[in-house]
């Protein structure tokens, strides 16, 4: 594994951790004082379906990157 390669998860990592953390940041404000879960289920959605697009994003980036490295490694 070459250096980008590690830096790509790196961020990916980062960046996954980002969106969860800003998620409970704004669930929290949404719900102080309150009981509701109808107020923070879309909140709750939003950052699932984010989470998901920039790790499913950053694994498929690191797999082309892989294989276009095997790919020169054996011309």
């Amino acid at each position: 594994m070459n250096k980008s390669t590690a830096s790509i998860g790196g961020v990916v990592i980062l960046v996954n951790a980002c969106i969860w953390g800003f998620t409970m940041i704004m669930a929290a404000r949404t719900l102080s004082g309150t009981g509701a879960y109808q107020q923070i289920q879309h909140i709750l959605g939003g950052g699932a379906g984010a989470s998901l697009i920039v790790v499913g994003g950053g694994i498929a980036a690191l797999m082309a990157q892989l294989n276009s490295g095997k790919e020169k490694s054996n011309k």
